[in-house]
């Protein structure tokens, strides 16, 4: 049975139970519909409250939101060569459940779905639609193209999205952020959610010797010998290069969360779309 079969099959075993029943969706509806300001009440969520109106009126206010409203949902799959990494499994997997989840997610709520795959370029698109036959679409579009060989342009990422969705959407960007993007811009209109999807070894590298290395962005090889320094180097640029990254979704009010080869994806997506 090929990779590719066993993944579909997991993935949506575990779609259908964590979907079903207690589980109806990652997306809880609010936050782009808004309907009114009023005075807060104990039954309110304090992540509603208006900070602003509640200085001018003296009295706490929160803004109130319809949340049956169909959501623009933007689904972003950045297809960058280092998704070919994985010790429990492969980051490429792991972001096509999480694009699978997402879709499927979306669709069950009858929201409206667009999808992007993109590396230097936009490498495919797939328009806004509610038809629950496109996750099966996305899926085989994400396994025939080929990470190997890419690089993202995060520079012409920015400009393309900015250009491309016209409504206020909610945008999900899956990737494994070893760049710093730039999506202050992009911020301002829409509410962006990046799930970083990385493999507990890149992060805490424990190999040690000589071994011969594949760089999975130029297909360059390089025979690299690796002591205590070289690992103890590494994972402090791994640590400063995540801080920096943290900072910018920060100041630009970008929800983030990590998700690892090895975590529940539906536990982990719940996480940061409530972060």
């Amino acid at each position: 049975m090929s990779n590719k079969i066993k993944l579909d099959i997991r993935t949506k075993r575990n779609l259908f139970l964590n979907t079903t029943g207690e589980h109806k969706s990652v997306f809880n509806g609010d936050g782009l519909d808004f309907r009114e300001i009023r005075e807060y009440d104990t039954s309110d969520d304090i992540r509603h409250i208006n900070w602003k109106v509640t200085a001018r009126r003296g009295t706490a206010s929160v803004n109130i939101f319809n949340e049956d409203k169909q959501l623009n949902i933007v689904l972003v799959y950045l297809n960058s060569g280092s998704l070919y990494f994985g010790s429990i499994k492969s980051k490429q997997d792991t972001a096509i459940e999480i694009l699978n989840l997402l879709a499927s997610s979306a669709l069950q709520k009858n929201d409206l779905i667009s999808t992007t795959f993109f590396s230097k370029d936009e490498q495919k698109f797939f328009k806004a639609t509610k038809n629950k036959k496109i996750v099966n679409q996305l899926i085989d579009t994400a396994y025939e193209l080929d990470p190997i060989g890419n690089t993202i342009d995060y520079k012409k990422l920015g400009l393309y999205l900015a250009n491309k969705i016209k409504k206020k959407s909610l945008i999900f960007i899956i990737g494994d952020f070893l760049e710093i993007p730039d999506f202050k811009f992009l911020s301002k209109k829409h509410e962006i959610y990046c799930a970083i999807v990385r493999d507990n070894l890149e992060e805490d590298l424990k190999l040690s010797g000589e071994y011969n290395f594949i760089n999975t962005n130029n297909k360059e090889e390089d025979l690299i010998y690796l002591d205590d320094a070289a690992i103890v180097k590494y994972n402090k640029l791994m640590r400063e290069h995540d801080q920096k990254l943290f900072s910018h979704f920060v100041k630009s009010r970008i929800k983030y969360h990590k998700i690892y080869t090895s975590d529940n994806i539906f536990k982990s997506l719940s996480k940061l779309v409530k972060a």
